[in-house]
């Protein structure tokens, strides 16, 4: 029985760790590619470019304002997957970028660079979808969302797309680079994160 358990937590923590890899990854991509962020990447670095900090520490800066936003209104939706995702991600983020820099990505035929975006929006999708699924703490946004959904009965796709927007909007004024990417990424991250959360409960019932 304790084997088990041990073997449980072993399994978790690995998968946490791909969590902060794909979302270190995507979001590099992202940024590397030069078409336009995430909506959360896109305010992060907004913040990054009217402040001094690395983008790292701007994204710590924002998950701590939202991780205590999530505390006090969605508690029961956090946990140790939070906390970890919140302290560690703009880290892997800056990691990949430093791996991602030398390729020049964005000077890359539009082609290729939107084929790079694809691959971070797919990254960034399932990584939230597999901290979902993990039940050990959503990311502190998706914590918010859901349960405002289940208060008000909206779809988490609607609430995720209109957080999105707002974030754009901001992070734009900010000085965030704003392009197609942005705008694909706001209409597409909610309904693919509720498509893979779908998936991976019906395949992998075992992720809890």
């Amino acid at each position: 029985m304790k084997q088990t358990a041990a073997g449980d937590r072993l399994k978790k923590c690995l998968l946490i760790f791909l969590v902060m890899n794909l979302v270190g990854a995507a979001v590099a991509l992202f940024l590397e590619n030069g078409l336009g962020s995430d909506s959360i990447g896109l305010l992060c670095d907004g913040l990054h470019r009217i402040t001094s900090l690395s983008y790292g520490n701007a994204s710590l800066l924002y998950n701590l304002t939202i991780i205590l936003a999530a505390a006090i209104f969605a508690r029961g939706n956090l946990g140790a997957g939070t906390i970890v995702y919140a302290l560690t991600s703009g880290y892997f983020i800056d990691f990949y970028r430093w791996v991602l820099s030398p390729l020049s990505l964005g000077e890359n035929p539009f082609l290729f660079r939107f084929l790079g975006f694809a691959l971070g929006q797919i990254l960034l999708s399932l990584a939230l979808a597999i901290l979902i699924q993990l039940r050990l703490g959503m990311n502190a946004l998706d914590a918010l969302l859901t349960r405002l959904s289940q208060s008000t009965g909206i779809s988490y796709a609607i609430l995720r797309t209109g957080a999105d927007l707002t974030y754009v909007v901001v992070g734009t004024l900010l000085g965030g680079t704003f392009g197609i990417g942005t705008i694909l990424s706001v209409l597409l991250t909610g309904t693919m994160i509720k498509a893979f959360t779908r998936v991976l409960a019906a395949f992998s019932p075992e992720v809890r």
